[in-house]
């Protein structure tokens, strides 16, 4: 037939057989189809249609919440009282690592003598609200007793604007941590959690442990399997200070310092070591000429005596290579605080970033103010194999040592070169 078998009147028919077939689907099919037809009709025409509501009430809540945002900032907000500005402020959670702090935060003055200063303090109020609380300040959002208080992620990023920061020290430091400021300084460049200060200055110069992991008794039990040759380096009365960037780790192993009873001899800072290396050291060879009775330079005394960096972050990929602690600059500042004969000890159990550390002490500036005390030719078998000259393991080292894997070693010496302008 010609016409539509769909749509057929039920009088149009045909016989077959001398039987006769309708060409109209049965009841029941007309009904199903046609429920269908309504039903993709309403599923390709009813979501459009919520969407186009949603949008004309989301554009209408906009237009209004700025016309009342823009009436407040034209009347109420001039007329309000700058402290007062502080409740809308939103203040920086112990979770995150750094928060913009708006200028009221730092100011507590009246508002009648801010309005005063005004026109004369504009540009130092704009500098005010590009404040930043650096990473190192925000507190510990862990309990001792949580299970999770002595881990932390292994690698940051110390090119982030967070970590470019100056950190925070109290005003009177270093005599707030250290007793005599006079003494020689060890610096441990990426002390980690502490383990391996802790287990020097505990040895060197007493301290009481009180309950302390059973993980850090299992260090200390290998660690004192080892024989102590830090007399041969060090001093014997010196102060002892740890840089880590980690925030947490660092406010970890400051803990662990009271804990242990070496308040005054160990001091741990959370920093970037090349951006607040420079800083500190002046300040700790301020505070010893400042105490010194007849006024001289005391800098023989307090000097960098000897500088560790051990088992860095080794930051394989060629694009991180810019991220390692030893930079030309950190070599310059070692080099300008260090006197002749201190000594700086690199170590790792990866040779391609003990090298690309040691580049950094026989290439430009390491070349003119440091010589390498040891024979690292590559003819030579034995390349980077020395002893560790302390004797005294890191904790990283421990678990290196346990695989049966090697560890590479060189040391550095200052030389009587003196730093130029």
């Amino acid at each position: 037939p010609t016409h539509n078998t769909k749509l057929c009147s039920a009088t149009q028919c045909h016989w077959h057989n001398n039987m006769a077939f309708s060409q109209q689907p049965p009841l029941t099919s007309q009904l199903r189809y046609l429920h269908r037809r309504r039903r993709n009709s309403i599923s390709r025409n009813y979501p459009p249609l919520l969407l186009q509501m949603a949008m004309l009430a989301l554009s209408m809540w906009t237009c209004t919440s700025r016309r009342v945002m823009s009436t407040i900032s034209s009347s109420s907000m001039h007329s309000m009282p700058r402290q007062c500005s502080s409740a809308f402020a939103i203040f920086p959670s112990s979770t995150l690592t750094s928060r913009r702090i708006p200028s009221c935060l730092f100011s507590t003055q009246a508002t009648a003598e801010d309005e005063t200063n005004s026109n004369t303090s504009s540009n130092e109020n704009e500098d005010d609200v590009d404040k930043y609380i650096p990473p190192w300040s925000l507190p510990m959002n862990r309990t001792p007793s949580s299970k999770a208080f002595s881990r932390f992620r292994q690698h940051v990023n110390p090119l982030a604007r967070r970590y470019q920061m100056n950190t925070e020290l109290p005003e009177n430091w270093p005599q707030c941590n250290f007793d005599n400021v006079n003494l020689p300084l060890y610096l441990d460049i990426g002390c980690g959690k502490g383990g391996f200060l802790l287990e020097l200055v505990g040895r060197r110069h007493g301290g009481s442990l009180d309950c302390e992991p059973l993980s850090e008794d299992s260090y200390q039990s290998v660690a004192k399997s080892n024989s102590d040759t830090t007399s041969d380096w060090l001093a014997p009365e010196m102060n002892y200070l740890g840089l880590e960037i980690r925030p947490g780790v660092s406010q970890y192993a400051q803990a662990r310092v009271e804990k242990r009873g070496l308040n005054g001899k160990l001091s741990f800072v959370g920093c970037n070591a090349n951006v607040d290396l420079d800083r500190l050291l002046t300040l700790y060879q301020d505070a010893a000429n400042n105490n010194n009775d007849d006024g001289g330079n005391n800098n023989n005394n307090n000097r960098l005596a000897f500088v560790s960096i051990q088992f860095p972050d080794p930051h394989f990929k060629k694009s991180h290579s810019k991220r390692r602690v030893v930079t030309p600059e950190l070599v310059l500042t070692l080099s300008k605080f260090m006197k002749e004969g201190d000594v700086v000890f690199l170590q790792s159990d990866i040779q391609d970033a003990l090298e690309a550390m040691r580049e950094r002490f026989v290439e430009d500036a390491g070349l003119l103010y440091f010589d390498e005390a040891t024979s690292n030719n590559e003819e030579n078998s034995q390349v980077y194999n020395m002893v560790n000259p302390l004797g005294i393991p890191t904790e990283r080292e421990v678990s290196v040592l346990k695989k049966n894997l090697p560890v590479f070693r060189t040391l550095f010496k200052r030389n009587a070169v003196a730093l130029s302008s």
